[in-house]
């Protein structure tokens, strides 16, 4: 995964204020930092895994976050509709990255939150051929669409 983050922005000789993560300004700023194991990172996963009923968030690496969880989904279409959640949980993260990064504007994780649940239900109601996908029951309780 090519994202200009900080430490490959360093490698090619870019000069930086900082290599930190400009969100925690904690660890240095990695593709798995900024959209893992950075705390607000986690903090907008453990949310998004609240939202659907399903745990918490146990995941160190993009590479893994993003291939879809296979053990929730029942179905094919399950699959991609988890998939596509993560995807714009990625986009919204790497998005409040931006914002604090250039503009020092970054959004509330509570407000990440509601910009993924509209998003992906844009997404998915827009590219599921043959399923419902209802507003009030995507927001209370999106597990159901994994079977």
């Amino acid at each position: 995964m090519r994202i200009p983050v900080r430490v490959e922005l360093d490698k090619r000789g870019i000069n930086l204020h900082s290599v930190r993560c400009p969100v925690c300004c904690g660890d240095l700023e990695s593709v798995d930092h900024i959209l893992v194991n950075c705390s607000f990172a986690l903090d907008v996963w453990n949310r998004v895994y609240k939202w659907w009923n399903i745990g918490a968030f146990s995941s160190s690496r993009v590479s893994e976050t993003l291939q879809g969880n296979s053990t929730l989904a029942k179905s094919a279409i399950g699959k991609k509709i988890w998939q596509a959640v993560e995807w714009v949980c990625a986009y919204y993260l790497w998005k409040n990255r931006n914002m604090k990064t250039f503009q020092n504007n970054p959004f509330s994780a509570s407000v990440l939150i509601s910009e993924i649940q509209v998003k992906s239900y844009e997404w998915i109601s827009g590219r599921i051929k043959g399923k419902h996908i209802d507003w009030l029951t995507w927001l209370v309780n999106p597990y159901v669409y994994l079977d």
